[in-house]
């Protein structure tokens, strides 16, 4: 009976051990490079279609409303759109998540270039908050008639055209920037890449260009305080990946 044990491979050091039967088991530890793809594609299209939505809605909910349901077009409009504001949040966090744990795996780079998309169409939408809440206030002061009476002599627009308004606007703006995420989020996923802590040159990248003789850029000491910050957040992850394997070698020696 064959009682020799497999080799263990571990990730951080590197050395040799001997097992009961003397044979010797080589631990190999280096970290694993290995992509690590951003699971948000669905998120980012739902996102896209709560867009889509909103529009939409704003323009037949009018028409198929009934009055005889106790709220008027203007209010169901308002409620359409604070429905998908939250979705949209809820959708914003849990993107906000994975970026982060992207960046503690390594990807800074990329977490850079992408750390205000996320946030751009929730903060656009919280901004079209705002302007319903006024336009509300201004309905109820100004507006004598109903949500579908013009409220000017002069102008011939509805407060619920006021509406249809707004979340034309916002889905415009905010469109774009989805779009924009969308592009980056599936080129990073099919690149394969390796965490940017991995690369060749990672001492160009924490203390930047113009550390290099004959290379000028600017001087920022915010940046690279940042990327510091980064770098030491990546350690304390790897450490912690790097006792649970201790800790697992140190129970199998025990056991054998």
């Amino acid at each position: 009976m064959d009682t020799n044990t497999e080799p263990q491979v571990a990730v951080g050091v590197e050395g040799v051990t001997n097992n009961i039967m003397g044979d010797q088991e080589v631990l190999v530890v280096t970290q694993k490079h290995q992509h690590y793809p951003l699971p948000i594609i669905p998120a980012l299209y739902s996102k896209l279609l709560l867009l889509v939505v909103l529009p939409v809605g704003g323009f037949l909910m009018p028409v198929f409303h009934n009055e005889e349901t106790g709220t008027s077009s203007f209010s169901g409009l308002q409620y359409l759109h604070v429905c998908v504001w939250a979705v949209v949040m809820l959708l914003t966090w849990y993107i906000k998540g994975e970026h982060k744990n992207s960046r503690i795996l390594g990807y800074h780079d990329f977490y850079n270039s992408t750390r205000h998309l996320h946030r751009t169409t929730f903060y656009i939408m919280s901004g079209g908050n705002v302007i319903l809440m006024v336009l509300a206030c201004l309905v109820r002061d100004y507006c004598m008639g109903g949500s579908v009476s013009r409220c000017s002599v002069n102008i011939s627009l509805s407060p619920v055209n006021y509406q249809q308004i707004t979340f034309l606007l916002e889905v415009v703006i905010a469109i774009p920037f989805v779009i924009k995420h969308i592009v980056f989020v599936v080129r990073f996923n099919a690149a394969a890449a390796p965490p940017d802590t991995l690369a060749d040159d990672l001492a160009f990248r924490i203390s930047g260009p113009e550390s290099y003789v004959g290379v000028r850029g600017p001087s920022s000491l915010e940046w690279v305080l940042e990327r510091q910050a980064d770098l030491l957040q990546v350690l304390r992850h790897r450490n912690s990946l790097l006792s649970q394997q201790v800790f697992s070698l140190t129970q199998q020696l025990e056991q054998s």
